[in-house]
């Protein structure tokens, strides 16, 4: 089964648009992609998506180097890592929202989320962050997402990552139906001559 899902994956890739190289810095990525994703994410009600998994921040800054790590456990902790250096603090889910308020010390933030699924979790910070000159998403993946067979990617690659997303569930029907019936063809002209 995992050869065929993994056949499935690889025809969805190459019958959908690539993400354009031209999008520029990860917001505009996130501007892009989020719209196309968005109906394949779940809520936080769904627990299992995102609880007790370390989450990897994703920044774009050339100057940061840090590893920061988000841990959302169950009964409202919360623990921040950065470079394994812990800070303890809580979350809570507002309500039926889907915003969760994060709170280290005194200091309480809101947190709307865009998209969440198992290898990706992606917030907004409630106030319009950008006319401040802060970045307007918080984006989180699931921290063995981030590696590759070189060590560490980058912001763009985990990009392509999140585009994978879209790129392996959008497919419709009648797409399948036409590679199916063209494989058919193949088969049956290369089979009769």
């Amino acid at each position: 089964m995992d050869v065929f899902s993994s056949l499935i994956r690889d025809i969805s890739r190459a019958l959908s648009p690539d993400l354009p190289k031209d999008l520029g810095d990860l917001n505009s990525h996130l501007d892009f992609i989020l719209p196309k994703v968005i109906p394949y994410g779940e809520d936080l009600r769904e627990t299992k998506f995102w609880l007790d998994k370390r989450w990897k921040e994703i920044r774009e800054a050339e100057g940061f180097h840090e590893a920061l790590l988000h841990i959302f456990g169950k009964n409202g902790e919360y623990m921040l890592a950065l470079d394994g250096n812990l800070e303890n603090g809580t979350w809570q889910q507002l309500g039926e929202e889907n915003a969760l308020i994060l709170q280290i010390g005194v200091r309480k933030e809101l947190f709307d989320l865009r998209f969440l699924n198992n290898e990706f979790m992606i917030l907004t910070k409630h106030g319009d962050q950008a006319r401040k000159g802060l970045p307007r998403f918080v984006m989180l993946a699931h921290e063995p997402v981030t590696r590759g067979r070189d060590g560490e990617l980058d912001w763009r690659n985990i990009m392509e990552k999140l585009f994978n997303v879209w790129r392996e569930n959008s497919l419709s029907i009648w797409a399948w139906i036409f590679f199916l019936g063209l494989l058919a063809a193949i088969l049956y002209y290369s089979f009769k001559a």
